[in-house]
């Protein structure tokens, strides 16, 4: 069966899903995107995901054609074209194309794309935990696409090549002044002094889906939450670390470099945190 895509409101042949060669996407990278995660054919907040798609395109006078609804439906029909239940999703959005002058402020139809596929197999990883570095690259609070999802997406990428390269999952950012910041695609949390630490998206930040949802579990824990601004010494005086994503979920950090983090094994309050977070996501998409 071929795969399908969801390409500027049809359900197509992936390899019939075909962009001009003026995109704005191809031609300057001027596009944002969101990664989605479906349980059994439902997928989990997805108000939150389209909220800010639309909140970023809004900031970086970009054009999203289509409502919650229309989108929702259109994912509906590819997992089934797919045969997918619990899958990865994306959705591209560009500014279209340039030949109508986007970079003076002319607006184009936007391209959209919608893609899915299978989850990647990840239990040993939540069992054992994953190993991180330090990334040498920095976040400024005078980006204009800092905590947007843009498909400006290089530097990510070369950062977590330089973790893989060396058998490491992610490497952690920090912002230009020294405070920690986030995951090369993920938000980070520590769990210090019977409190959990995240970076405030005051920062530079991804203000992420799956953070948000933590905070929510947090609350209903009764486990305090400080969001602000924390130092690489707040790192590793951590006992137990994690890193959130919608695909991840929750996933333990173990090691940073030659760092043992804790006694070097997922700790409880991670597996708690990951526990309560699958429970509220099967309950949200049954």
């Amino acid at each position: 069966m071929a795969e399908k895509v969801y390409f500027n409101g049809k359900l197509v042949d992936a390899e019939d899903a075909k962009i001009t060669v003026f995109d704005s996407g191809l031609q300057h990278g001027v596009g944002l995107f969101e990664t989605l995660r479906s349980y059994r054919g439902s997928v989990f907040r997805f108000a939150d995901h389209i909220a800010r798609l639309k909140s970023s395109a809004s900031q970086l006078n970009m054009v999203v054609d289509g409502d919650a609804k229309a989108f929702e439906k259109s994912i509906n029909e590819l997992l089934t074209a797919n045969g997918l239940s619990d899958a990865r999703i994306r959705m591209t959005v560009t500014a279209g194309s340039v030949r109508v002058g986007i970079h003076l402020g002319g607006q184009s139809q936007p391209t959209t794309l919608i893609t899915c596929g299978a989850l990647p197999p990840m239990d040993e990883v939540y069992h054992n935990g994953v190993g991180v570095l330090l990334s040498d690259y920095r976040l400024s609070p005078t980006d204009p696409i800092a905590r947007h999802k843009t498909i400006c997406f290089l530097p990510r990428l070369l950062s977590l090549r330089t973790a893989q390269r060396v058998n490491l999952a992610d490497a952690i950012w920090f912002t230009d002044d020294g405070n920690l910041a986030e995951g090369s695609t993920s938000n980070i949390f520590l769990f210090k002094d019977d409190k959990l630490l995240t970076p405030s998206l005051d920062l530079p930040i991804m203000p992420g889906i799956t953070r948000k949802v933590v905070l929510e579990i947090a609350r209903d824990l009764q486990i305090p939450v400080e969001e602000g601004k924390f130092s690489l010494n707040d790192v590793l005086a951590a006992p137990e670390i994690f890193l959130t994503n919608t695909i991840m979920e929750i996933l333990p950090v173990v090691v940073i470099e030659k760092h043992l983090v804790g006694s070097g094994k997922a700790g409880p309050v991670t597996r708690t945190f990951l526990q309560k977070y699958r429970r509220l996501a099967r309950m949200e998409t049954s």
